[in-house]
């Protein structure tokens, strides 16, 4: 079940209508919600509610264990057999056939060399798994709930409800934002319960109702389009189409991915809004980054901070000297590549991304922005055109098709056949949302929120109307869902 379709809106309006009219006191409205998200989750498959019940249990139990210990041995160890029952969960859904098929062709390789006549003797099997939607998100979750315990950020949760309902939570759970335990659970209780009153947290719907139509807008018109009517065909096959093409295109996957994800993650921030939730933000104007330590404060923040929080400072931080530092952003961010997926491409990619953190930390180069205009432009073109061709290697599935892509460029003589206004004003204005002030933003909300309130209704009521119209028929699958 996508955000952008009927059936979506037609499910909210039942979960809205329910959680603030039907069930009133504090524990039916956790109950209802953890229900409502186990509904959500079952659309893609209901067998995946079985695996996410049972990691969900797992770590409960984990985090209990860890936070009823006074013991420090005891609450390490736990701690550790909770970090180990998470990665084999995760790696056997997400990564047991590429390390399957990785160990077999060393394993033929070792007998191929050893110069024996008759076949391995054993190898690993090949299996039809499915990856279930989210796995690596709501996996990130619950293992922030088990080190916010560990760490004393947060005291044991003794309510099985109430993890369920933070590991489940529809808004976030098919691709974030990797809230932080410590972040959601002092957000209960859902009402204030005093005596015969009950006092509910007030709906910022202003809020949540700009963020869901900036969300839709950047999905339906810029992602879709974009994508559809030129990135796609482009990367198909880049042989085709002449060197503008090819750059551009590349130019068009760095709009795409923005406004695809952070679209996803404006209308989770607001659908959680609508239902008393604060989240925190997800993106904050990445392409304008001047360097690339600047852009990973301003890209997926949450899933930056889970890597700052729970990987980074584990492995030393800033605390051991700079070899040590510079090692732990570089495997930091290699992990992270592996992360969002098997694939040798990922690895470099975040190889690519450790190293360049790695070398603006050596140089003190990632938190210095220039007081000179031109120079200050030149480091976020910079910075831009690397993140563009990482995007290349994020891309691709394989080495072979970046090499392809790259010699693609080449293709001076290749006639221009792909370009047309549309996709160039999709271009242009897809990344200049990254331009538009933090201030401009900021008055143009306060106005919106003087706004007569059946006025509003009529506005809404309009852009939806022309997103019917002007959108493509069916919405393509958010990218971020296959990791």
């Amino acid at each position: 079940m996508l955000f952008p379709t009927f059936s979506f809106a037609f499910f909210f309006l039942l979960v809205f209508i329910g959680f603030w009219y039907v069930f009133r006191r504090d524990l039916e409205r956790r109950i209802f919600l953890v229900a409502a998200s186990y509904v959500f989750y079952a659309f893609w498959d209901w067998r995946f509610c079985v695996l996410l019940l049972f990691s969900t249990a797992a770590n409960y139990g984990f985090g209990f264990l860890v936070g009823t210990n006074r013991d420090h041995i005891l609450r390490k160890t736990f701690l550790v057999l909770a970090i180990v029952f998470n990665l084999l969960l995760l790696g056997f859904f997400k990564y047991y056939n590429f390390f399957a098929e990785s160990a077999n062709s060393l394993i033929r390789l070792s007998m191929a060399g050893g110069g024996a006549s008759h076949g391995p003797g054993f190898l690993f099997p090949a299996l039809a798994v499915i990856m279930p939607i989210g796995i690596s998100f709501y996996t990130f979750k619950t293992l922030s709930y088990v080190f916010d315990v560990y760490l004393c950020r947060l005291p044991v949760v003794r309510s099985f409800i109430d993890v369920a309902l933070y590991v489940s939570f529809f808004p976030q759970i098919a691709s974030g934002p990797i809230v932080h335990a410590a972040d959601f659970f002092p957000q209960l209780p859902l009402v204030m319960e005093t005596g015969a009153d009950i006092n509910s947290k007030p709906i910022e719907f202003d809020r949540a109702a700009a963020l869901i139509m900036k969300g839709l807008l950047k999905k339906m018109v810029f992602a879709n389009f974009l994508s559809t009517l030129f990135v796609d065909p482009v990367f198909a096959n880049p042989s085709q189409f002449n060197t503008v093409e090819v750059m551009l295109a590349a130019f068009g996957y760095s709009v795409v991915i923005y406004t695809d994800f952070s679209g996803y993650s404006d209308m989770a921030i607001g659908i959680a809004l609508l239902l008393g939730f604060k989240t925190p933000a997800n993106f904050n104007r990445p392409y304008i980054s001047h360097s690339v330590t600047e852009f990973w404060k301003r890209w997926h923040i949450t899933f930056s901070l889970w890597l700052r929080d729970y990987l980074y400072f584990s492995m030393g931080g800033s605390r051991f000297g700079k070899f040590r530092n510079l090692a732990a952003l570089f495997f930091t961010m290699m992990l992270g590549g592996l992360w969002h997926g098997a694939a040798l491409t990922f690895l470099v990619w975040g190889a690519m991304q450790g190293v360049a953190l790695a070398v603006e930390r050596a140089f003190n180069y990632g938190n210095k922005r220039s007081a000179n205009t031109l120079i200050a432009i030149a480091q976020i073109l910079g910075t831009f055109l690397f993140t563009t061709i990482s995007w290349i290697v994020f891309r691709a599935p394989s080495f072979s098709s970046i090499q392809n892509y790259l010699g693609a460029l080449g293709n001076f003589s290749v006639p221009v056949t792909m370009l047309s206004p549309l996709v160039i004003l999709l271009l242009v204005f897809g990344l200049c949302m990254n331009l538009i002030p933090r201030n401009f933003r900021s008055f143009s909300f306060s106005m919106y929120g003087l706004i007569p309130l059946p006025l509003k209704g009529i506005l809404i009521a309009s852009f939806l109307v022309f997103l019917s119209v002007v959108s493509m028929s069916g919405v393509a699958p958010f990218i971020y869902f296959q990791f």
